[in-house]
Protein backbone atom coordinates (compact mmCIF):
# COMPACT_ATOMS: atom_id res chain seq x y z
CA UNK A 1 0.00 0.00 0.00
CA UNK A 2 2.84 2.40 0.83
CA UNK A 3 4.33 1.82 -2.59
CA UNK A 4 1.17 3.28 -4.12
CA UNK A 5 0.67 6.18 -1.70
CA UNK A 6 4.07 7.83 -2.26
CA UNK A 7 3.84 8.01 -6.10
CA UNK A 8 0.24 9.21 -5.98
CA UNK A 9 1.10 11.84 -3.38
CA UNK A 10 4.08 13.05 -5.43
CA UNK A 11 2.00 13.13 -8.60
CA UNK A 12 -0.63 15.30 -6.96
CA UNK A 13 1.97 17.50 -5.28
CA UNK A 14 3.98 18.11 -8.44
CA UNK A 15 1.16 18.47 -10.94
CA UNK A 16 0.12 21.93 -12.09
CA UNK A 17 -3.31 23.46 -11.73
CA UNK A 18 -6.08 22.17 -13.95
CA UNK A 19 -7.09 25.02 -16.22
CA UNK A 20 -10.00 25.16 -18.61
CA UNK A 21 -8.15 27.54 -20.92
CA UNK A 22 -6.18 26.47 -23.96
CA UNK A 23 -2.80 27.90 -24.93
CA UNK A 24 -4.49 30.63 -26.99
CA UNK A 25 -6.44 31.93 -23.99
CA UNK A 26 -9.77 30.48 -25.15
CA UNK A 27 -12.00 28.61 -22.75
CA UNK A 28 -12.16 24.89 -23.25
CA UNK A 29 -15.59 23.89 -22.14
CA UNK A 30 -18.12 21.31 -23.06
CA UNK A 31 -21.03 23.37 -21.84
CA UNK A 32 -21.91 26.46 -23.77
CA UNK A 33 -25.00 27.84 -25.40
CA UNK A 34 -25.06 30.46 -28.13
CA UNK A 35 -26.90 33.67 -27.33
CA UNK A 36 -29.79 32.73 -29.65
CA UNK A 37 -30.13 29.43 -27.73
CA UNK A 38 -30.01 31.26 -24.39
CA UNK A 39 -32.72 33.66 -25.58
CA UNK A 40 -34.92 30.81 -26.79
CA UNK A 41 -34.63 28.96 -23.46
CA UNK A 42 -35.04 32.18 -21.46
CA UNK A 43 -38.23 32.98 -23.35
CA UNK A 44 -39.67 29.61 -22.34
CA UNK A 45 -38.22 29.62 -18.82
CA UNK A 46 -41.08 31.16 -16.90
CA UNK A 47 -38.43 32.49 -14.53
CA UNK A 48 -39.75 34.68 -11.75
CA UNK A 49 -38.99 35.73 -8.21
CA UNK A 50 -41.18 34.39 -5.45
CA UNK A 51 -41.13 34.69 -1.69
CA UNK A 52 -38.44 32.06 -1.19
CA UNK A 53 -36.22 32.54 -4.22
CA UNK A 54 -36.64 31.99 -7.93
CA UNK A 55 -38.82 29.60 -9.90
CA UNK A 56 -38.34 28.45 -13.50
CA UNK A 57 -39.15 25.48 -15.65
CA UNK A 58 -36.90 22.46 -16.14
CA UNK A 59 -35.59 23.41 -19.59
CA UNK A 60 -33.88 26.43 -18.11
CA UNK A 61 -32.54 24.62 -15.03
CA UNK A 62 -29.36 23.52 -16.83
CA UNK A 63 -28.45 27.13 -17.58
CA UNK A 64 -29.43 28.35 -14.12
CA UNK A 65 -27.40 25.58 -12.49
CA UNK A 66 -24.37 26.38 -14.62
CA UNK A 67 -24.72 30.12 -13.92
CA UNK A 68 -24.99 29.44 -10.17
CA UNK A 69 -21.78 27.40 -10.23
CA UNK A 70 -19.98 30.06 -12.24
CA UNK A 71 -21.16 32.79 -9.84
CA UNK A 72 -20.15 30.72 -6.82
CA UNK A 73 -16.64 30.28 -8.18
CA UNK A 74 -16.31 34.02 -8.81
CA UNK A 75 -17.52 34.75 -5.28
CA UNK A 76 -14.97 32.28 -3.92
CA UNK A 77 -11.92 33.57 -5.79
CA UNK A 78 -12.49 37.34 -6.01
CA UNK A 79 -11.49 39.44 -3.04
CA UNK A 80 -13.99 41.94 -1.75
CA UNK A 81 -17.62 41.22 -1.11
CA UNK A 82 -18.86 37.74 -0.31
CA UNK A 83 -21.50 37.88 -3.06
CA UNK A 84 -21.09 40.02 -6.15
CA UNK A 85 -24.30 38.88 -7.81
CA UNK A 86 -28.00 39.55 -7.30
CA UNK A 87 -30.80 37.00 -7.38
CA UNK A 88 -30.88 34.54 -10.24
CA UNK A 89 -33.97 36.03 -11.91
CA UNK A 90 -32.29 39.43 -12.19
CA UNK A 91 -29.00 37.98 -13.38
CA UNK A 92 -30.68 35.73 -15.97
CA UNK A 93 -32.57 38.79 -17.20
CA UNK A 94 -29.29 40.68 -17.49
CA UNK A 95 -27.79 37.80 -19.50
CA UNK A 96 -30.81 37.71 -21.82
CA UNK A 97 -30.66 41.45 -22.39
CA UNK A 98 -26.92 41.23 -23.11
CA UNK A 99 -27.50 38.35 -25.53
CA UNK A 100 -30.13 40.37 -27.39
CA UNK A 101 -27.45 42.95 -28.16
CA UNK A 102 -24.72 40.36 -28.82
CA UNK A 103 -26.38 37.68 -30.96
CA UNK A 104 -23.08 36.21 -32.22
CA UNK A 105 -21.79 35.65 -28.69
CA UNK A 106 -22.45 32.86 -26.23
CA UNK A 107 -23.32 32.22 -22.61
CA UNK A 108 -19.68 32.18 -21.49
CA UNK A 109 -19.06 35.63 -22.97
CA UNK A 110 -22.28 36.90 -21.42
CA UNK A 111 -21.19 35.61 -18.01
CA UNK A 112 -17.78 37.23 -18.44
CA UNK A 113 -19.49 40.56 -19.23
CA UNK A 114 -21.79 40.18 -16.21
CA UNK A 115 -18.85 39.32 -13.97
CA UNK A 116 -16.85 42.29 -15.24
CA UNK A 117 -19.75 44.61 -14.46
CA UNK A 118 -20.52 43.16 -11.04
CA UNK A 119 -16.93 42.94 -9.83
CA UNK A 120 -15.74 46.30 -11.17
CA UNK A 121 -14.22 48.49 -8.53
CA UNK A 122 -16.35 51.56 -8.31
CA UNK A 123 -14.34 54.74 -8.11
CA UNK A 124 -15.34 57.15 -5.43
CA UNK A 125 -16.41 60.48 -6.84
CA UNK A 126 -13.88 63.19 -6.21
CA UNK A 127 -14.90 65.83 -3.74
CA UNK A 128 -15.90 69.07 -5.37
CA UNK A 129 -13.02 71.48 -5.51
CA UNK A 130 -13.36 74.34 -3.10
CA UNK A 131 -13.68 77.66 -4.88
CA UNK A 132 -10.52 79.70 -4.68
CA UNK A 133 -10.71 82.72 -2.46
CA UNK A 134 -10.33 86.08 -4.12
CA UNK A 135 -6.80 87.36 -3.87
CA UNK A 136 -6.29 89.70 -0.96
CA UNK A 137 -5.65 93.32 -1.82
CA UNK A 138 -2.36 94.63 -0.53
CA UNK A 139 -2.77 96.70 2.59
CA UNK A 140 -1.53 100.25 2.10
CA UNK A 141 0.00 101.94 5.05
CA UNK A 142 -1.62 105.23 5.87
CA UNK A 143 0.64 108.21 6.32
CA UNK A 144 0.61 109.51 9.87
CA UNK A 145 -1.71 112.54 9.78
CA UNK A 146 0.22 114.39 12.47
CA UNK A 147 3.82 113.56 12.00
CA UNK A 148 6.28 115.08 14.40
CA UNK A 149 8.76 117.41 12.84
CA UNK A 150 12.20 116.04 12.67
CA UNK A 151 14.21 116.78 15.71
CA UNK A 152 11.14 117.46 17.89
CA UNK A 153 11.37 116.28 21.46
Amino acid sequence: MRRLIVPVFLGVLLSGPALAIDSGGSYVGRFNYSCPQVLQLYGKSGIQKDGTGVTFNRSFSVIVGWMAGYMSSINAIRPGKSDFFGNMADEAGWIAKWCESNQKSDLMEAMEALTKERTAVKKKPKAAAKPKAAPKKPVRKQADPDPLPKGAP
